[in-house]
């Protein structure tokens, strides 16, 4: 029997997982919701799937084993809570929300109804992720550096705080979840950010750069830099890596280099990253049972708090302990 699946937001991050699902026999996508109607048809005709601009109406009419959330930080309302009380399992896009207190009034709503659950940190599923975690099993991390710097995105909310939460919750979040996934929880960030480079840029009022240093359970620091002041080509993303008697380069969907006294090996990605995560939700709703996801909702919070303390730090210039978030 088809996975039957909709979709609540229908921009690019939606039609990416789209052509994912489209390399899946048994999945139809039956119903899809957007709040600009004419974009919400002309993706439902790929499928002959029902058309919404409610999302409520679509998960009350129609039959769904899951749902994609797929809106801006800003347009996070009730959709995971409808969807979960109604036992449809999620596939949320990062960010969760713009504040802790909805992330977490939808984590209690997932754990309380037992649903699938998933969130789209790709990077988890890199194969060069894969061998980074091995290579670091047996060897403590002294120190790392993140770095997602870059020009400032397309998306016209984007530049606006209120309704991005800024560089660090948009994009940057990606290389703070991976420093998660590789290094453990974070009990402290400290962060501090620089304005004035955008001026040409109207209605803006996000940080041009900003770094965050995170301390780890373990003892292991890590400071994140982000920038959206660059040229395009400019930029550099990824983790650099330092421990006793190797270094780790990885270069953020691209590739490792392992650096050792006895040289040097570069590993290019190779897996279809983004196909494995949606395979892996999609084999998750079908036994119904997330245990084998590299990110439920439930362990994206996590990321969450780390990356609202590092907007708490920005604001305040203060240290914030996690767990007080």
């Amino acid at each position: 029997m088809a996975v039957k699946v909709g979709f609540v937001g229908t921009g690019g991050i939606s039609r990416a997982h789209q052509r994912h699902l489209k390399k899946m026999d048994d999945v139809r996508v039956v119903a899809m919701c957007d709040l600009v109607e004419e974009k919400v048809k002309e993706e439902a005709k790929k499928w002959n799937a029902q058309v919404f601009t409610d999302h409520r109406a679509m998960l009350n009419e129609v039959e769904l084993d899951a749902v994609y959330v797929c809106i801006p930080p800003f347009a996070h309302e009730d959709q995971e809570i409808l969807a979960a009380e109604k036992g449809i399992a999620l596939f949320v896009e990062k960010p969760l929300s713009l504040t802790m207190s909805k992330a977490r009034e939808v984590d209690a709503a997932i754990r309380e109804s037992g649903v699938v659950s998933c969130v789209g940190f790709q990077g988890r599923y890199l194969d060069v992720i894969a061998k980074a975690k091995e290579l670091l099993a047996d060897r403590p991390v002294g120190l790392a550096m993140g770095y997602w710097m870059g020009g400032m995105a397309g998306v016209p909310w984007w530049k606006s705080k209120e309704m991005s939460g800024g560089q660090a919750v948009t994009t940057t979040i990606h290389v703070t979840d991976t420093a998660r996934y590789l290094f453990g929880e974070v009990t402290s960030v400290y962060a501090g950010g620089r304005t004035g480079l955008m001026t040409e840029v109207e209605n803006y009022n996000i940080e041009d750069a900003s770094a965050a240093t995170l301390i780890f359970e373990n003892g292991i620091l890590a400071t994140i830099f982000s920038s959206c002041f660059m040229t395009e080509g400019l930029g550099k993303g990824g983790i650099d890596i330092f421990t006793k008697d190797m270094t780790i380069e990885y270069r953020e969907r691209k590739s490792i280099t392992v650096i050792t006294e006895d040289g040097t090996e570069l590993t290019q990605v190779e897996n279809d990253y983004f196909q494995d995560l949606d395979n892996a939700f999609i084999d998750a709703v079908r036994k119904k049972d997330d245990s084998a996801l590299k990110s439920t909702y439930a362990d994206a919070v996590k990321t969450h708090e780390v990356v609202m303390a590092v907007n708490q730090s920005l604001e305040t210039g203060e240290v914030v302990q996690i767990a007080d978030m």
